[in-house]
């Protein structure tokens, strides 16, 4: 197997040899593939050389933002035949690149087409479920210049996972997860030099952009095979429990559940995402973010079960802190989610005890096989 110093290591290069820290820690375990944040975590623990497994197969770019990662899975296909799955991050790239044509049909006067919808987000419903952790690197495999495509499947990801987990029936876990990927649908009959304007928009754009809301109503209900709370969503996701979101001020009481969801999914991923006025911030930042805000603004009680549920599988995650520090995160305490145990350079830093300290970077974990 090829020893090669990390500052020439190949982008998609991967482990033949677990990597450990100078204190005996392991960093990356063997099979782990390299890409440029890995190679930044390597060179942050001083970490000179590693082992990679020889062979001729073509690497991805390390400009490449959509990385996939080194594994494949099985999956069961209507219970009884079993295909190959893709990578994850294969798999999200080509469901936003079919649901963006899907999008421009709409753009054109059709009628939203919910099979090929249904068909676009289903795959990626059975890795997220299979996989949660994904929903921590989402806004990792997102583009500015696509951002609008990935935002929406993403959207519905997160709320059909939501949705599983404050416990939906069953039976609605498709129209949640369509509720999410078709929240900003009526933004198809909105001006492109609205939608596309990279500055501040003034009071008068501001007001024809908030009637996304009732377009993607409007589209929604004309579209066979999408309930009452899909419609609902795509009109309520700006909504606001105290009243004071749009198009109508609705309180709390009077939002759909599907809307809930929805509004939290989108806040979040949003919040994590890189968009052309605003870096994305980690998904610890944002979490902390979200509990300030289910007082009066999201539901509290979707906003802690999501909260808890993605920083329950964040075990042995690599983390940056707001001093540099990275480490990895070894138990999080069910009361403070946000603020977990940090093991960093054979010492342990409590984020409970030092506020003054944030998670600001998070890597995902390599992928389970």
């Amino acid at each position: 197997m090829p020893i090669i110093e990390v500052k020439s290591t190949i982008a998609g290069a991967t482990l033949a040899e677990d990597v450990h820290t100078m204190l005996g820690g392991i960093l990356f375990v063997k099979g782990t593939t390299l890409y440029e944040k890995e190679v930044e975590v390597l060179q942050a623990f001083m970490v000179d050389r590693v082992v990679i497994e020889d062979t001729d197969e073509p690497k991805t770019s390390a400009a490449d933002e959509n990385r996939s990662d080194s594994a494949t899975s099985k999956v069961v296909t209507g219970g009884t035949k079993e295909k190959e799955q893709l990578p994850f991050h294969t798999s999200f790239a080509k469901a936003v690149s079919t649901f963006k044509n899907l999008v421009i049909r709409v753009q054109g006067g059709q009628n939203i087409p919910v099979m090929e919808v249904r068909e676009v987000v289903t795959p990626l419903l059975q890795q997220v479920q299979d996989q949660p952790e994904f929903l921590l690197s989402l806004h990792r495999i997102s583009r500015i210049d696509s951002y609008a495509y990935e935002h929406s499947i993403a959207v519905g990801l997160i709320s059909y996972m939501i949705g599983r987990w404050i416990k939906v029936p069953e039976k609605e876990w498709m129209q949640v997860a369509l509720a999410g990927t078709l929240l900003d649908i009526g933004k198809t009959r909105i001006d492109r030099r609205i939608l596309q304007k990279p500055g501040k928009l003034t009071p008068e754009e501001f007001e024809e952009m908030k009637k996304h809301t009732v377009y993607g109503y409007q589209l929604i209900k004309a579209s066979p095979g999408l309930s009452e709370g899909v419609a609902l969503a795509a009109l309520q996701h700006h909504e606001r429990e105290d009243g004071s979101g749009y198009p109508l001020g609705l309180p709390g009481a009077k939002l759909h559940l599907y809307s809930k969801i929805v509004a939290v999914a989108d806040v979040y991923h949003a919040m994590c995402s890189n968009r052309i006025y605003q870096k994305g911030k980690s998904s610890y930042v944002v979490a902390e973010q979200l509990l300030q805000d289910s007082f009066g603004k999201l539901d509290p009680h979707i906003v802690h079960t999501f909260v808890k549920r993605i920083t329950d599988f964040a075990a042995g995650t690599l983390v940056e802190l707001s001093d540099g520090t990275i480490g990895k995160v070894i138990f999080t305490d069910s009361n403070q989610p946000t603020r977990p145990m940090i093991e960093a350079n054979g010492r342990i830093i409590n984020l409970v005890e030092n506020r003054n300290l944030s998670i600001v970077n998070v890597w995902e974990r390599k992928a389970r096989t």
